[in-house]
Order: structure tokens, then C-alpha cells, then sequence
């Protein structure tokens, strides 16, 4: 399962144009259009796979080697061929991050949003995505192929943000495999759940003057999988490696285009999915920020904080 890491490839090419020493904005709008192979393609692959991703004359061109695998991606797996690649390119998304998988067949495992989930959470904004591989692979090539790109555009990347993307990515691939034949399960509740956590998690941090615990995380967990309908399909082990996620997230240090991006994300999955959320207690709904200043006055613990924190967020809706 470890593998699927891989798949992460993809989604961390977002995150390659995430974070760096500036704004992932400013990497963004500095940094050239860039394709990125993988060593194992012939010639012929080569040739097919600038052609599905519609890499213009002039773009930068990076190959990405075998033997860099495990330092881009901060793995330890047995790599022994890169296929998958990727097409970066600088776009005003409002912030955002738009991800295309071309070859869609030869990208089987994780799906355009959870790219998109765990890019943000790395740091990315404002670029375009495209992801393909000329043969069948879990997409690890194109996802180090994104890392490589901005460092070779002279973006340090901060390790913890990737780490906690790649692990992103591992704990949502692994979850929409094992329900992947379940009626009713979808990656858009499952994603929108994952961007409300972030949500939560973040907000109250800045609230405790980052000194969340991993009690209140595993109580916004708890709350979340309830209010996505969720609680069917995850099982302790899932909502386990959820709270340890998003333990790792409240220890990244956001900037405020990160913040904004994660928000937006998951608003427009709710916009655009309406249907499938109308029961759901989600922190799209603004909270009064009166409203939170006086419960946390009025609170006498920390596990008060959390109960009037969430009875006054779900009594938004």
C-alpha cells in the first residue's frame, strides 16, 4: 500500500509548486511552463507522451532518473522504472489548483481531487496540472518529476508539508480502494471531508495559539467522518490514520494563501455536489468570530473549548 505513494506521484506534482521559501503564489507565477519524463521512456513514448500532454514549443524539460526517486519523494521503495509525467504550468486559479490526468487508463488509483487534497496541503497554488504515462504505472515518476521542477526553478520545498501530502495521499488512495466497490461511497464526500478537517483543525489551532491536541483532533475527526455519512464505510484503522494525519497537518505552517485555497477546495466540492452534502455539518458555514471569542472565554477547559466550539459551528445549519 505503500506503493500507492506513488500514485501520489501526481497529486505532489502539485505539491511541487508548493511551498518554498516565498509564497507558493509567487513560485508560481516566476516558474516556466515544465515537462517532466521519466527515464524508462523510448524515443517513441518520449514523442506520445508531450503530445497527449500538449507541451508547448519552449518548455522547460526535465527528465526525472531511477535513482533520485527515493530522495524526491522521501521513500524508501524499490524503484525500478519511472514512466509517469507531468505538464506544469503557471495559470491564476484564485489560488488554486486545477488537475488534469490525460491518460486516465494508465492512472488508475488516485483520482484528480485527491491530487488536488494533498497539493494544497503542500503548499501549491495558482497552476495547472497535467499528469500522463505511456504505459500502466501508480504515477510516482510524474509526482517527483514536480518536485524536481521547482527545485531545479530554485524553490527549497518544505519536507514536512510533502511528507504530510504523501501520506495524505497513501491514507485517501487506500480508503477509495478498499471501498471502491461500496454503493453509495464516493471520493467527492470523502475529499470534502478530508478539506473540512483541515478546516477545522487549522481554525482551531489558531484559536489554542497552536496547541491542538490530539484528543480535540480526534474529536473533529470523529465529527467529521459522522457528518460526511462516512462512519459506514471507514473503519477504526481508516479513522486511526485520519487523526494521525491530521495531527501531522496542525504541525505545518500554513501560509494564508494555503488557508484560503484549502477553504475554497472545499467549497466548490460542496457547490458542485450538493446533493450528496445536504445533511452534512461542514465548516463551509462562517462562524461568527464574536461567537468564537466568547466561547472561548467562557469555556473552563479544554474540552469545553471543543464541545461549544462544535455546537455552535454545526448550529449554523
Amino acid at each position: 500500500m505503500k506503493k500507492k505513494l506513488s500514485y501520489i506521484s501526481l497529486f505532489f506534482f502539485m505539491i511541487a509548486l508548493f511551498t518554498s521559501v516565498t509564497t507558493a503564489s509567487a513560485t508560481v507565477r516566476e516558474m516556466q511552463a515544465t515537462f517532466t519524463y521519466g527515464e524508462s521512456l523510448n524515443d517513441s513514448q518520449y514523442q506520445e507522451t508531450k503530445n497527449v500532454l500538449g507541451v508547448e514549443s519552449g518548455a522547460t524539460e526535465i527528465e526525472v532518473q531511477i535513482n533520485e526517486l527515493n530522495s524526491l519523494l522521501q521513500d524508501n521503495y524499490n524503484y525500478y522504472q519511472v514512466y509517469s509525467s507531468s505538464y506544469i504550468t503557471q495559470n491564476d486559479n484564485n489560488g488554486g489548483v486545477n488537475v488534469e490526468i490525460v491518460t486516465p487508463n494508465t492512472i488508475t488509483t488516485i483520482t484528480p481531487l485527491q491530487y488536488e487534497n494533498a497539493a494544497l496541503t503542500a503548499g501549491a497554488t495558482d497552476v495547472n496540472i497535467k499528469v500522463g504515462s505511456a504505459v500502466t504505472v501508480d504515477g510516482s515518476g510524474a509526482l517527483a518529476g514536480v518536485y524536481k521542477a521547482f527545485q531545479n526553478s530554485g524553490y527549497a520545498l518544505d519536507n514536512q508539508a510533502v511528507e504530510t501530502a504523501q501520506e495524505e495521499l497513501a491514507v485517501t488512495g487506500q480508503i477509495t480502494e478498499e471501498n471502491q466497490n461500496e454503493s453509495g461511497y464516493t471520493d467527492e464526500a470523502l475529499n470534502a471531508a478530508i478539506a473540512d478537517m483541515k478546516v477545522q483543525v487549522q481554525q482551531l489551532n489558531e484559536d489554542s495559539n497552536n496547541s491542538i491536541t490530539i484528543d480535540q483532533i480526534q474529536v473533529i475527526v470523529n465529527n467529521v467522518v459522522n457528518n460526511y455519512q462516512l462512519n459506514t464505510y471507514l473503519t477504526e484503522d481508516n479513522i486511526q490514520q485520519l487523526t494521525n494525519l491530521m495531527h501531522q497537518f496542525s504541525q505545518i505552517n500554513l501560509t494564508e494563501e494555503q488557508k484560503n485555497a484549502i477553504y475554497a477546495f472545499g467549497q466548490d466540492i460542496v457547490s458542485n455536489s450538493q446533493n450528496l452534502f445536504d445533511q452534512a455539518q461542514t465548516a463551509w458555514n462562517d462562524m461568527d468570530p464574536i461567537q468564537k471569542e466568547e466561547l472561548t472565554e467562557q469555556a473552563n477547559s479544554i474540552w469545553d473549548q471543543i464541545k461549544q466550539f462544535f455546537a455552535d459551528l454545526f448550529a449554523n445549519f
